[in-house]
């Protein structure tokens, strides 16, 4: 689905209502009513009838404040008790939600002015006793740090024993980053409009947002088709949408040859790792490409993964001149990954330099591949075929030279910039993985959880990637489905057994798991 940063909302709403001659108030109205809907069903399931609920709605001075007052009209007359609390003057506030206090005024409807910390008190008192506080104060628009009165009056909310519900997007959260200005809402529910906003997806934004629902407001779908909206975040139906079911004479080379380069001395793990992800995602034909003196080692760790060994010098490491017979043994390679337990030798930079011009087909670089490249990313220019690069900030920050620090305060930005410029396709790891693609295109992943931090996670990704890719998918189909099952499978374990650590094992063994719950099947019974 379609993301909006503030800005891009900002623009569908005025072209909605100049372009197209929505009234605002008409989106006003037909924003607070969706949210009075939810409100209510809400208030069933919490308190039963509705009419015995009492509600506070916090609203502010612009056009969510607005909003909340269309919904604490629509809720009154529903004989749900609700009283009103303003941020602000009634000169102050915008003249669409001017003219919704009016409304409220001849309705009767309580409205009270917080002006100063007794106002605030009065606040506090009241939300003693309620069922639900609605916030209805800053919306999409907040670009500074809260202060004063209101950041006390978040606090008050966030101290409150009572449901939130938050209009838009909770109060406190940069709608382009998800980042907290200074304190944040931390709603229950939230109601958006039109499209998702980043704060909706990004941490640490989106942990205050709790469950969110998106409603038509009537902006015409033509506006958002024409806004070229750029950012989109993953689910079970667009990821179902790119895996296809095999036919009857499906065999193991249709499944595709993954070839796996990597491996040295105290890091074997992390190719067969690779290597048994790519056999549970489904790829047919999977071998491990290592210095010939660690396929003895390489060999006694798996089964079902193939091994080859190209002759070194008995040192376990990777040399330029090993390239040529390197290129001889993966000729016949769908999918090729480069990386896993590489090592950080002195060659490794001119090994990478070297074979990157003679790769064919579309391959993808990991873990010390990357950081081989580190301040000379131009080379990936010199390669022949699509390429994958799969960073964590640390990797990200080698690569580009901007520090890490500066990367996760613009993550979609850092990974757009990276695709675009050298003409891959990027999967920047971490909370909230993006997947950005060499047309400027950026999908954020919903999946994954804290409980996966644990070594060996990025090569569990990486095989199931090329796995993915080795069975026709493209490498942005296969980055988006490999990224988000990858953290499906760790979700779905904790689900099972919450609080506890996820290893990249677990998360290879869950894999069958994660695709019967995205694809919509039950597993079978025992």
């Amino acid at each position: 689905m379609k993301v909006a940063n503030a800005r891009q909302m900002a623009e569908l709403d005025r072209v909605t209502i100049q372009t197209y001659g929505v009234p605002s108030l008409v989106l006003m109205e037909n924003a607070g009513r969706s949210c009075s809907d939810r409100i209510l069903r809400v208030l069933e399931e919490k308190v039963g009838a509705p009419q015995e609920a009492s509600i506070a709605v916090v609203c502010g001075k612009g056009n969510n404040g607005g909003d909340g007052m269309v919904i604490a009209r629509h809720l009154h007359n529903r004989g749900v008790y609700v009283e009103v609390f303003l941020l602000g003057e009634v000169d102050a506030l915008s003249a669409d939600a001017r003219t919704q206090h009016e409304i409220l005024r001849r309705m009767d409807v309580e409205i009270r002015v917080i002006r100063d910390t007794e106002g605030v008190e009065d606040l506090r008192t009241y939300l003693e006793e309620v069922h639900l506080v609605v916030d209805a104060i800053l919306g999409t628009g907040l670009s500074s740090p809260l202060s004063g009165i209101m950041r006390e009056v978040v606090e008050v909310v966030n101290l409150s024993m009572a449901t939130v519900f938050a209009v838009d997007i909770p109060s406190g959260i940069d709608a382009t980053t998800g980042r907290i200005l200074g304190e944040a809402v931390r709603a229950d529910y939230t109601g958006t409009f039109g499209l998702l906003k980043l704060g909706h997806v990004l941490l640490p934004g989106s942990i205050h947002c709790g469950e969110t629902e998106i409603y038509d407001i009537g902006i015409p779908s033509r506006a958002v088709f024409d806004a070229e909206i750029k950012t989109e975040a993953l689910d079970e139906q667009i990821v179902k949408s790119m895996l296809a079911v095999r036919p009857p004479d499906f065999h193991k080379g249709d499944a595709g040859r993954v070839f796996i380069v990597g491996g040295s001395p105290g890091l074997t793990g992390a190719p067969c790792l690779a290597g048994l992800a790519a056999l549970r995602m489904g790829a047919g034909l999977i071998t491990v490409v290592t210095p010939a003196s660690l396929r003895p080692i390489v060999e006694a760790k798996q089964m079902e993964v193939m091994c080859a060994g190209v002759p070194d010098d008995g040192g376990g490491h990777f040399t330029p001149a090993m390239i040529p017979a390197l290129l001889s043994i993966v000729a016949k390679a769908d999918v090729l990954v480069v990386g896993p337990g590489l090592g950080t030798t002195d060659a490794m930079p001119a090994f990478l330099k070297e074979l990157l011009p003679g790769i064919k087909v579309p391959f993808l670089l990991d873990a010390d591949a990357l950081n081989a490249l580190s301040g000379q990313v131009n080379v990936l220019q010199t390669a022949g075929a699509p390429c994958l690069v799969t960073p964590h900030p640390g990797e990200m920050s080698r690569l580009t030279r901007e520090s890490i620090e500066s990367i996760e305060a613009s993550r979609i930005d850092s990974a757009r910039h990276l695709a675009e410029e050298e003409s891959v396709t990027v999967v920047l790891k971490g909370a909230r993985t993006l997947v950005a693609t060499p047309k400027g295109d950026v999908f954020i992943n919903t999946t994954g959880n804290p409980y996966m931090a644990s070594g060996g996670m990025g090569d569990a990704l990486t095989g199931m990637i090329a796995a993915l890719a080795s069975q026709g998918l493209s490498p942005t189909d296969a980055a988006c489905a490999g990224v988000f099952l990858h953290g499906m499978s760790a979700d779905l374990l904790l689900q099972e057994h919450p609080m506890t650590p996820v290893s990249a094992t677990d998360v290879i063994g869950n894999i069958r798991g994660a695709l019967q719950h995205t694809l919509g099947e039950s597993p079978p019974k025992e």
